[in-house]
């Protein structure tokens, strides 16, 4: 948000107690109260590391609630607005995962291939009135979520895989929302950018 703020956008960022993607409900009444947009960036994520075995119902229903359902529920209403306009950028935030397998990331893979496919419909369906649709797919991203999931050692292990040899800082996931969200990109649209450090390549 603060990178996309300095470029000179003005950012509607809700705090969890105003939105809980877990809940469509919650989701709908948001979208119903938001003004025009210019862009929107999809960065719902919830990421329970998992063993497929192990998984119950109750964790696929919230994992692909906040995930996938939430981001369909405004690619719906926000991108319709936008295509009545002719105008507007939709950039969701997928994963690695969504086409790499790693052990207990099932659920979490799953749900961003979905988000994903959404994209590229989404694409096919808005981008005819003007609307470009896209998603970012990290690789490893030094958050407070990647240090939660995997211990030092884990790191050290992906480190060893990685080409560039160090974890993605948020800023350089943020300048390629950026430019997927400018009026630059007039003819990229349903693809999937991959921002991650060359991990997909080994």
């Amino acid at each position: 948000m603060t990178y996309l703020t300095s470029a000179g956008w003005t950012v509607l960022a809700p705090e969890r107690s105003e939105l809980d993607l877990s809940r469509l409900d919650s989701v709908h009444e948001f979208a119903a109260g938001l003004p025009a947009l210019d862009g929107l960036v999809l960065n719902a994520g919830v990421n329970n590391p998992t063993l497929l075995s192990e998984a119950s119902a109750e964790d696929w229903a919230h994992t692909f609630a906040v995930n996938t359902e939430s981001s369909l529920v405004l690619l719906h209403t926000v991108g319709a607005a936008m295509a009545d306009r002719g105008s507007g950028r939709i950039v969701a935030i997928s994963s690695a995962y969504a086409s790499r397998a790693r052990r207990g990331r099932g659920m979490y893979g799953a749900s961003k291939a979905a988000l994903e496919a959404l994209v590229r419909t989404a694409a096919v369906e808005l981008s005819p009135s003007g609307v470009m649709v896209n998603a970012i797919a990290p690789g490893f991203v030094d958050t407070e979520l990647t240090r939660q999931n995997n211990d030092q050692a884990a790191i050290d292990a992906l480190l060893e895989r990685l080409p560039v040899g160090r974890l993605a800082a948020t800023e350089e996931v943020a300048r390629a929302v950026e430019f997927l969200l400018s009026l630059d990109n007039a003819y990229i649209t349903g693809q999937v950018l991959a921002v991650d450090g060359g991990w997909a390549c080994t």
